[in-house]
């Protein structure tokens, strides 16, 4: 499977920030809520949003952890290529090395975003959810690989 992510064409943090900031946060999370159910499609961190709204020390916590942990690429070893065949598992390796040099360029603009609003004075809770919406304008096999959606087998 081949990573068919341009970092170029994910939204610009500082006009992501400058949108969502001019917004009601409350009417985006409640819109972003049912389209993830419309789709069947959450993505992993929106179950902390709760308690980060209620707590300013978890929410600390997480603001940072979803910024500065880069994202690693989800594998599923039953689709390894065996190992006596030395030239399919490089190049089944080699999608990770890829990943992952995509997932530094993310995690710059993410920390990018991060030291700009610190700077404007957001709160934790607010540079959580622009994260998350940050993530959401990420290229859909990027979120995928990245382990960032589960899907409802019943949806």
């Amino acid at each position: 499977m081949i990573l068919n992510t341009s970092i170029q064409g994910a939204v610009s943090p500082v006009s992501q920030y400058a949108s969502v900031k001019n917004t009601n946060t409350v009417a985006d999370v409640s819109n972003q809520s049912t389209q993830a159910s419309a789709t069947a499609v959450k993505h992993t961190w929106d179950s902390f949003r709760d308690d980060v709204e209620s707590d300013p020390v978890f929410a600390r916590e997480m603001a940072e952890a979803i910024t500065f942990i880069p994202n690693k690429m989800t594998v599923n070893l039953n689709e390894a290529p065996p190992l006596t065949d030395p030239v399919a598992h490089k190049k089944w390796a080699d999608q990770s090395v890829e990943f992952d040099r995509i997932a530094e360029q993310v995690t710059e603009q993410r920390i990018a975003l991060f030291n700009r609003m610190k700077g404007e004075g957001a709160s934790d809770a607010d540079i959580y959810n622009e994260m998350i919406a940050f993530n959401k304008t990420l290229p859909m096999d990027y979120q995928a690989k990245a382990g960032m959606l589960s899907v409802n087998e019943y949806a």
